[in-house]
């Protein structure tokens, strides 16, 4: 049996503080890694943090608004000075707003591209200063299956995210001689937060409405089944461990086939 072992590794994990992000954190610490959960929801992601410990890893809560590159320059610097180094840099942390292009404000446009896009290069920019020098690390950028999708009311959501799998592809060629991997996960239907706000939209607070309208959209997937936390934590686990040393420049889409 073939076992994922991160002893001795360091991790941060952006938007850790809940979601697909904490799955994510502490998916890694359950393999062995100390995990820096980096959110701009503190409490929250001390919480996390504590879970951490709590499997006798270290854990780090980190403030950060992702929007903000000097966040990235001072994360990376508390990470390797308090953990003593970086080895994996999970850019997560993003936000989704779903309607018509003519119902989105300037504000709301800036919003959806600073912190999906934008905030995964600052994030990756940072990481590779680090990462670079030393020629050794990997990145993984969570995308979205709405980047190759194109559905009705997801256009700057969408484009973000696709941003980030042209960015994904474009660093890995970019650093690939200094032994660096960088991928991108591209989640499908996961029953977070994210989707949770979405569903307040689309269907109220009326819980048979909400599950119906949810059941739609796992229609969809020819594995009949909405994906978990868990699905997206694993393939992270996976692409940064040994087992995928000759892969990077990928986007994989981990969705149960609804983008075949």
């Amino acid at each position: 049996m073939i076992e994922i072992n991160m002893n001795n590794k360091v991790a941060i994990v952006t938007g850790s503080a809940s979601g697909l992000g904490k799955a994510i954190a502490l998916r890694f610490a359950q393999a062995g890694a100390d995990v820096v959960v980096a959110d701009l929801n503190i409490e929250n992601a001390l919480k996390t943090a504590e879970e951490i410990k709590s499997m006798g890893r270290k854990s780090i809560a980190f403030p950060i608004d992702t929007r903000d590159s000097e966040s990235f320059t001072k994360l990376i610097e508390t990470t390797t000075k308090e953990l003593g180094k970086l080895d994996f840099m999970i850019n997560n942390a993003g936000i989704g707003i779903m309607k018509p292009i003519q119902e989105f404000t300037t504000n709301e446009i800036d919003l959806v591209v600073d912190i999906d896009l934008k905030g995964t290069i600052h994030g990756c920019k940072a990481a590779l200063a680090y990462m670079v020098p030393r020629k050794s690390g990997k990145i993984v950028n969570l995308s979205s299956i709405a980047a190759k999708m194109a559905t009705p009311a997801s256009s700057i959501y969408a484009s973000a995210k696709a941003g980030v799998m042209a960015l994904t592809a474009a660093l890995a060629r970019e650093v690939a001689e200094s032994n660096i991997n960088i991928n991108a996960i591209l989640p499908g239907v996961v029953r977070t937060e994210m989707w949770e706000k979405q569903l307040d939209a689309m269907a109220g607070d009326d819980e048979e409405t909400r599950t119906k309208v949810f059941a739609s959209f796992t229609d969809m997937i020819p594995l009949k089944r909405p994906q978990e936390p868990v699905d997206i934590a694993n393939m992270a686990l996976f692409l940064c461990s040994d087992l995928a040393n000759n892969i990077t420049a990928q986007s994989f889409a981990v969705d149960g086939g609804a983008t075949i």
